[in-house]
């Protein structure tokens, strides 16, 4: 025969030791989720922080511009700071007012033309570091995310790498890009889906009309 609880019992307990309990398990539970929150937390800023350094060390004297930039025109700043490292080679003395022999001008090697179509002043360290963002954005849009051609037409121009006319130094250049871009264990930039597209264009004929972003 089973006997009936006691009244104000449950499960042998009192109502208040019951409450008791639940409390302390919702206690044990906040603050295992504050815990792993914060370790979540902390994670975040070490990669942030982690991020930081790396663009430093490759933007050198022009991060902060790399990174307002970036922002404005939604790239990603360790893209912008690789490019930026490749165009000077990793030098950035005298990188303000230099001109490359095709006629590229500044930190971000911009094309006059490419200048002009942009709105900005290539001579102008922040408006050269801004144009080349740009074109950087419009060229990841223009090539659906894919960085690998958008890669190519900064160094190519568009209508090459459209074409498939892409010469195996732009095809050099991307990949001098992507090794420092993968240089970390952030990347998520570039998944193989984009940076191996499973099309590129095959080679066709040269168009007779000079592409503005062609730098070569």
């Amino acid at each position: 025969m089973i006997k009936p609880l006691k009244k104000g019992l449950v499960g042998g307990l009192s109502y208040a030791a019951l409450g008791l309990a639940i409390l302390a398990g919702c206690h044990a539970t906040l603050a295992q989720e504050k815990s792993q929150a914060e370790a979540a937390k902390q994670a975040a800023q070490l990669v942030r922080a982690t991020r930081i350094k790396r663009i430093t060390r490759l933007a050198g004297p022009y991060a902060r511009q790399v990174v307002l930039s970036a922002r404005q025109f939604h790239v990603r700043p360790l893209l912008v700071a690789s490019v930026l490292y490749v165009e000077n080679g990793g030098d950035y003395t005298g990188s303000a007012s230099r001109i490359s022999s095709a006629g590229a001008i500044g930190p971000m090697q911009l094309m006059p033309l490419t200048a002009q179509v942009l709105s900005v002043n290539p001579d102008d360290v922040r408006q050269n570091i801004r144009g080349g963002t740009l074109f950087l954005h419009r060229m990841l849009d223009r090539f659906h995310g894919n960085v690998r051609l958008a890669l190519l037409a900064y160094n190519e121009g568009p209508t090459a790498v459209a074409s498939g006319n892409i010469c195996p130094q732009a095809e050099t250049y991307a990949r001098r890009v992507a090794r420092w871009i993968r240089s970390g264990t952030d990347w998520d930039l570039a998944p193989q889906g984009h940076w191996k597209c499973p099309h590129v264009p095959g080679r066709a004929q040269r168009p007779s009309g000079r592409d503005p972003a062609r730098r070569a």
